[in-house]
């Protein structure tokens, strides 16, 4: 019997599982156990969901413009709940707003490049200010981190609605 030629990625092919995310570049062999269904021809490599067709893309779609989980898994059922969390989940990058270290201002997370603790944010919305005046009494922190905590706490918030009312 003859084996089957191993395949190789022509363009990188992103595969998010509920578990992990598995990136192969071009030229990379791919696990004969790992099912691309023609994707990285379809869809030019772009990230989709494991064992679909599916790009991930749409459903940064749904959640950012149609606002709605449950719409995108109702028209992409091939997608399992867990997939779509786990890819909301990995979406969410805190890199360039977020740092926290236990040898650092006792762990509180703070923005990036700064000794401002996140939550004092939250604190001057909540007493009535804007972003702008919160800026100017904290010029370390930029408006651009300050605006990305912002989305960075709504899509926490989203994804904690969804795993709740999917379990």
């Amino acid at each position: 019997m003859a084996q089957a030629k191993p395949k190789t990625a022509k363009t990188q092919v992103i595969m998010i599982s509920p578990t992990n995310t598995t990136v192969f570049n071009p030229g990379d062999i791919i696990p004969p156990h790992i099912e691309l269904d023609g994707m990285a021809d379809a869809l030019s490599g772009g990230p989709v969901f494991e064992g679909t067709d599916v790009p991930v893309e749409y459903l940064f779609h749904y959640t950012d413009q149609v606002h709605n989980l449950y719409a995108f898994l109702e028209d992409f059922p091939q997608v399992s709940v867990d997939q779509a969390l786990a890819a909301l989940r990995e979406r969410v990058d805190t890199n360039n707003v977020i740092f926290s270290d236990r040898g650092y201002v006792s762990g509180t997370p703070i923005f990036k490049g700064s000794r401002v603790p996140i939550d004092i944010l939250f604190e001057f919305l909540a007493a009535g200010e804007n972003i702008d005046e919160f800026v100017d009494c904290f010029p370390t922190v930029t408006r651009e981190q300050a605006i990305e905590a912002l989305m960075l706490a709504q899509h926490a918030l989203e994804n904690v609605a969804y795993e709740s009312a999917t379990r």
